[in-house]
């Protein structure tokens, strides 16, 4: 009897213990689930600021996932969790099918969605008003717009970015980044060198959305090494974990330069790397800065892989100005605040164009 009833024993406590165990596999998208709050909990760097209890979010949303869970339901819930971020780097795709991307609050966004072609020019026509010869695009087109657009007076040089990238494809390929970034600066070199005896010359990055480029692009016009602003890590560990602030320097380009009066347009829709441009350019004393503060999105995206060809990305780095104030958010502010209106429109002038007029007028 006492061998049968430790063959029992042994019997259930495996049975037990195999129960146990497929109790606690996870299935996929619950698994899923576990990396994707992991990963924001462990490297993404704004809850404290964006006010979003991570914890919370996981008490709410965890019970929600299953081994019944369906592919589009997980997706919306992913979604549900990260939009009181409110964050432009945040993003859920599947291949290269972009899913989910946070919409930023943007005045300017919401004040000429469905007009842009209009407000441009108007800005353009505002440019030949004021005596510049009618902008001329140039670089691969995306979305019906050139890379760059420039106009010049005698005096004056003028140049739209209207992205920080040539080619699409390059943001999703990290092989095609170089030779983007390299394409990018070739083109705007050639601006620069036909510019090259113009007193001023304005960078107009007013809707900028970024992409890279933006520190090499600001090198330009760099004469020193220039310290521009500080750049913590987010660590795991807690949501207070980070890196000790890194100081960040613009570095003069060893070829083409222009060091002459610079002035740099901007407004909520100047984001990313466009944003690397402006605040690599802050600092010196022949920048001026005109339009609106800048979006406040700075961070490089952080990517991490979810089951089959689900991805998503977080913003895991924290920039500081040079006086140790955190910019995401607040943005790189302007020197000379004006901004635009849909009335600018009806009325047929561009108010900042106006006003760097103004400013430019007076050195």
């Amino acid at each position: 009897m006492s061998v049968m009833k430790n063959v029992l024993i042994v019997f259930f406590v495996t049975m037990f213990s195999v129960s146990v165990e497929a109790q606690q596999k996870l299935s996929k998208y619950e698994e899923d689930f576990e990396t994707f709050w992991s990963t924001f909990k462990n490297h993404y760097a704004f809850f404290k600021l964006k006010a979003v209890n991570w914890d919370s979010t996981y008490s709410i949303y965890r019970p929600k996932v299953t081994s019944a869970t369906k592919k589009n339901e997980f997706i919306e819930l992913l979604k549900q969790m990260v939009m009181p971020l409110n964050d432009g780097h945040v993003t859920i795709s599947e291949g290269d099918e972009v899913l989910f991307k946070a919409k930023k609050p943007s005045y300017f966004k919401q004040e000429f969605e469905g007009v842009e072609k209009e407000f441009w020019n108007m800005s353009f026509s505002t440019l030949k008003q004021k005596g510049f010869s009618m902008p001329v695009g140039s670089g691969p087109l995306y979305k019906d717009n050139h890379l760059y657009y420039s106009a010049q007076t005698q005096e004056l040089g003028y140049i739209r970015i209207t992205r920080c990238f040539a080619q699409l494809e390059s943001l999703f390929d990290e092989r095609k980044e170089a030779a983007d970034v390299q394409l990018m600066l070739s083109l705007f070199d050639a601006l620069l060198n036909q510019f090259a005896q113009k007193k001023a010359i304005v960078i107009d990055i007013r809707g900028n959305g970024g992409g890279h480029g933006g520190f090499e692009l600001a090198s330009r016009f760099a004469a020193t090494r220039t310290l521009t602003h500080y750049i913590s890590l987010k660590e795991p560990g807690s949501d207070e974990a980070f890196s000790a602030p890194a100081p960040q320097y613009i570095q003069p380009n060893s070829g083409v330069q222009y060091l002459k009066q610079i002035v740099i347009l901007t407004n909520d829709r100047t984001a990313s790397s466009a944003e690397d441009f402006a605040i690599s350019l802050y600092q010196l004393p022949n920048v001026a800065v005109i339009g609106t503060n800048t979006s406040g999105m700075f961070s490089d995206l952080y990517e991490a892989k979810l089951s089959g060809k689900l991805s998503f990305t977080l913003s895991n780095q924290v920039y500081f100005n040079t006086q140790m104030k955190i910019m995401e958010d607040a943005g790189v502010p302007v020197k000379v605040e004006v901004k635009n209106s849909k009335q600018d429109i009806a009325m047929g002038i561009d108010p900042v164009i106006e006003k760097m007029m103004e400013f430019l007028a007076s050195l």
